[in-house]
């Protein structure tokens, strides 16, 4: 089977996708699910490439943050607090202190 193996893992945002997706179709024509995808992020990626480095950049800054929890804000762009606390595992609770930041932060970057 081809591409059993997994030889790497890395989250990323919907811009990062839609690049990926852009470089795929100059190499050849996308699959119906590469298509769709590369609709949804169209329609969906709220930052430009380099708005969606700074943020990424802004948001390392912030203590305890894992790569994951940090594309998804990427993403989402939350803006209460609610929104922020729902990002994080259940083990892992978020302080007011650092939802705040996050917000504070994504808030930058909004539109």
């Amino acid at each position: 089977m081809i591409g059993s193996k997994l030889l790497s893992q890395k989250p990323v945002d919907l811009n990062e996708v839609k690049e990926l997706l852009a470089e795929r179709k100059k190499e050849k024509d996308l699959s119906y699910e590469q298509d769709l995808t590369a609709t949804y992020v169209k329609r969906f990626s709220k930052l430009s490439p380099s708005q969606s480095e700074k943020i990424r950049k802004d948001l390392a800054e912030v203590e305890g943050l894992s790569p994951e929890i940090i594309v998804k804000i990427i993403d989402i762009l939350p803006e209460r607090k609610e929104v922020v606390e729902m990002l994080f595992p259940k083990d892992q609770p978020v302080d007011a202190a650092k939802a705040q930041k996050i917000l504070d932060i994504a808030k930058k970057y909004r539109k």
